[in-house]
């Protein structure tokens, strides 16, 4: 089993999207716990001062950390890399292996994808951590499938689909090699009531094909 510790605000915890990240898992023959640290609007330098956070971290045993940091507005590479450099410093001899959680822009400035998806890749090259494009895999979903709506009405959370293309990708960055089965989904899932089979399969092959390994 993997532990899998996540750090972040509401763009981590809408629809319950670590337990999405569970249920793919799942569907991929693979087994993952998930545990969440999340407030929201707060930016991974508020998460660096929270006694759970290095709590959890020098004693929870996780095996990948997912960090998020805020969104709207992004703070920028420097606020990035300086939280995410910050918060790694709190673990023991036997840290996690960490994941940025890159996020998307607002529906209404799509303009502004680019300096975090910069901001976010640089900062997983810089410190030789995994990334999870979600804000790129959106931007490129939503040009091929202007039809299926990745955001909650207030134009910048996710919608149950839009946490689910996270989930996508973050499953995909910790599970390269094991891509889900949706008929594996067990009853009662967080998924099958809100996303339609052939939608999944659409957001899947996006992810797969477009987050590199």
């Amino acid at each position: 089993m993997k532990k899998i510790l996540f750090v972040g605000n509401s763009h981590t915890y809408f629809h319950d999207m670590p337990q999405m990240v569970r249920e793919l898992a799942a569907c991929a023959g693979e087994e993952a716990a998930a545990v969440m640290l999340t407030h929201g609007g707060m930016t991974l330098d508020w998460h660096l001062h929270q006694e759970q956070t290095r709590f959890n971290l020098l004693y929870g045993g996780y095996d990948f950390c997912v960090l998020q940091q805020a969104a709207h507005p992004f703070p920028g590479y420097g606020a990035l890399s300086a939280g995410v450099s910050a918060i790694r410093g709190l673990c023991g001899k036997n840290p996690p292996r960490f994941v940025l959680y890159m996020t998307w822009a607002e529906k209404a400035h799509p303009e502004n994808q680019p300096e975090m998806s910069a901001a976010y890749r640089r900062t997983a090259e810089e410190q030789g951590l995994l990334l999870a494009p979600v804000g790129e895999v959106w931007q490129a979903f939503r040009r091929e499938h202007p039809e299926r709506e990745l955001y909650f009405e207030d134009g910048a959370h996710a919608s149950a689909l839009g946490s689910f293309l996270a989930a996508a990708c973050i499953a995909r960055a910790i599970f390269p090699h094991s891509r889900p089965e949706p008929n594996r989904l067990p009853a009662g899932s967080v998924l099958l009531p809100e996303i339609p089979a052939q939608t999944v399969r659409e957001i899947l092959d996006q992810v797969w094909a477009q987050c590199a390994l």
